[in-house]
């Protein structure tokens, strides 16, 4: 209904039928329109019971490393170790965060670990991921900043080297800097955080937080976390040989991705919430603690860029040592050889 104007439509002195005409016409557009999101929404709140009918609790799933896991009691919740008992300086190994990360993505490192030292080795299931508490909570940096320190600091008896992946060596780096009483020393593979670009934009956000809101993400993330999509992601993004990817990582990508809460964690990774704020300027330009990072010789094909690396090199030098190598962002996996002659060199020195 178009609003009266002069000539458009005959005075009656008054404008109550027109009120009238109005409130009837408005009233049944109101039924249609909240009927159909009631109905839209009730479809959502089924089809999202009926994709948890099939998700198992995170504790029961199979363990991403052989090795003993300790159940710890956190300040942000339930944390799971694995842990490999030894002597002398731990090591910690921290995953990366993407929609079905866990502490497989670092479990070549810790099997060569445990295989060729004595020492303590750990790998850490970041909350949110793995067998660790999956909740619908707030997460944040400053909650993987407690988590970390609460390992570090309550649960390993003397300083620790930590060897971070990807998005994981940002808060490694953070708390080299701010907890530097924990940490020994650091291997960075794969840094995040050393280009300009990152995360999606404020509207890319905005989407994020509509489709969160209605339900719609948690569907589009079960749904997208097919063995199919997820190993499209290691051969578009992370590896550069596809020949290279095992079947195992898939598999458990695909097992963790579908425990009970899996969705909830990933999706401040995708909106960006937790990247550092200017870690490159601020967390690694300013390390004081020896540190090998490992890239990439050629990060082209990858999801990463690492187009700040050499400022950052040459802002601190004296402390940082950096090592190309062939492969994409897993190199442990792909191109081992290189991989563990460049580690196994710095975790002896």
């Amino acid at each position: 209904m178009s609003l009266p104007s002069s000539g458009d439509r005959p005075s009656t002195g008054s404008d109550d039928s027109f009120d009238a005409d109005d409130d009837g016409s408005n009233w049944r557009t109101g039924w249609a329109v909240g009927a159909g999101v009631a109905g839209t929404a009730a479809g959502l709140a089924l089809a999202r019971r009926w994709v948890r009918r099939g998700l198992s609790a995170p504790s029961s799933l199979p363990r991403a490393i052989n090795a003993a896991t300790k159940t710890l009691e956190g300040p942000g919740g339930r944390m799971n170790l694995y842990a490999r008992d030894g002597r002398g300086t731990p090591i910690l190994l921290l995953h990366s965060f993407n929609a079905a990360a866990s502490p497989f993505e670092v479990r070549p490192i810790f099997d060569r670990l445990a295989d060729a030292t004595d020492r303590p080795v750990y790998a850490l299931d970041w909350l949110g991921f793995g067998r660790s508490a999956r909740e619908d909570r707030a997460y944040t940096p400053e909650l993987y900043h407690e988590q970390l320190f609460h390992v570090l600091d309550g649960h390993l008896e003397q300083p620790a080297d930590l060897i971070g992946l990807s998005l994981g060596c940002e808060y490694a780096a953070r708390a080299a800097l701010q907890a530097a009483a924990t940490v020994r020393r650091l291997v960075l593979i794969a840094p995040t955080g050393l280009t300009t670009r990152r995360g999606p934009s404020t509207i890319g956000r905005a989407g994020i937080g509509v489709a969160a809101a209605t339900g719609v993400f948690e569907l589009l993330f079960y749904r997208l976390a097919r063995r199919s999509s997820l190993r499209d992601f290691y051969e578009r993004q992370v590896f550069l040989d596809p020949g290279a990817i095992p079947d195992a990582l898939v598999n458990y990508a695909y097992v963790t991705s579908h425990a009970r809460g899996a969705h909830h964690a990933p999706r401040r990774f995708i909106d960006g919430t937790l990247f550092l704020d200017d870690v490159a300027d601020a967390v690694y330009s300013r390390l004081y603690r020896p540190t090998l990072l490992l890239t990439p010789e050629d990060p082209a094909p990858t999801v990463q860029r690492f187009d700040r690396l050499p400022e950052v090199l040459a802002a601190n030098g004296r402390d940082l040592t950096h090592r190309a190598l062939p492969g994409g962002l897993l190199p442990h996996w792909e191109t081992p050889e290189p991989f563990f002659e460049a580690l196994m060199e710095w975790i002896d020195a």
